[in-house]
């Protein structure tokens, strides 16, 4: 759910707009976390007297609206005091979370008027139903990340298939998932097949295939300007950002990724050149 400059069909206490004036609502969320669930410590208040005699009559709640688009988890949490808590399970979110807190009507308002009205107001009442919007506080998100995510490893945020399709090319990458797919064309993934098999020339393929790719994501990290929060979104990047800031590159601070983006991305996944080299000379030995 995205709360913007929309239009209600009756005024709406918000920060964005005029409906109610001299007036403000303010809700903060504080969160912990156990191994296995997530708790919220919400705290709500507003100046409106109007809204606050509505709460007090339990005819208005406070709300706060969590969505994941991960895990299509969507649910809202609900009391008429102020301060109040609640708590759900871990594995319900991962990734974004979209909260979006309201004061709701709790049930059916048949003549709806607040002294705090804006003067065009004077005069109007509104039929609100229940479950309507009274008042919005901002947007805000938070990023909830697993204990345990198998795709941790840098190589594992790397997937290898087939391109199938018409005059595919030899080498691409698709970097819009969770994943990075790396895409080869139908002869090159089965060459890629038949060597995966050899251990002693796993290295080898980290330096024909994985390194071009995330040489190529590194440069993008890199030269980011306001892509941030997009990329946020993508679990891949949050690895490379972690794996990145145990290097002492912050994604943020574009002076600290001084290094060259082939020196980085050869630590990131282990310097797998020198065993390249060293499995070829080997391999050569054999024959």
């Amino acid at each position: 759910m995205q709360i913007n400059y929309r239009q209600y069909p009756h005024p709406v206490l918000s920060y964005f707009a005029d409906d109610v004036i001299d007036s403000d609502f303010q809700a903060s969320l504080k969160s912990s976390k156990t191994q296995n669930t997530y708790i919220f410590e919400a705290q709500c208040v507003t100046s409106s007297d109007g809204i606050n005699q509505l709460i007090e009559e339990k005819k208005a709640c406070f709300a706060f609206h969590f969505e994941c688009s991960t895990t299509r988890y969507r649910k809202l949490f609900k009391s008429f005091d102020s301060d109040f808590s609640f708590q759900l399970s871990a594995d319900s979110l991962e990734g974004k979370v979209q909260i979006c807190s309201f004061i709701l009507a709790a049930e059916n308002v048949e003549q709806y008027s607040l002294p705090e009205f804006h003067p065009d107001y004077e005069g109007h009442t509104f039929y609100i139903k229940k479950g309507d919007v009274l008042a919005v506080d901002a947007e805000r998100t938070f990023f909830a990340e697993k204990e345990y995510d198998p795709l941790k490893r840098v190589p594992s945020i790397f997937s290898v298939q087939p391109n199938r399709g018409e005059n595919a090319p030899p080498f691409d990458m698709d970097s819009s998932g969770h994943k990075i797919i790396i895409k080869l064309s139908a002869d090159n993934f089965e060459y890629y097949k038949t060597i995966s098999l050899n251990q002693n020339l796993q290295p080898l393929l980290s330096s024909l295939i994985i390194m071009p790719a995330l040489v190529s994501i590194l440069e993008i990290i890199k030269n980011s300007v306001d892509q941030e929060v997009e990329l946020e979104e993508c679990r891949w990047y949050r690895v490379i950002r972690s794996r990145l800031k145990e290097l002492g590159i912050e994604t943020e601070n574009k002076s600290t990724f001084s290094d060259s983006t082939v020196a980085v991305a050869q630590k990131l996944i282990g310097e797998p050149l020198n065993t390249s080299l060293l499995a070829l000379i080997n391999f050569e030995d054999e024959d």
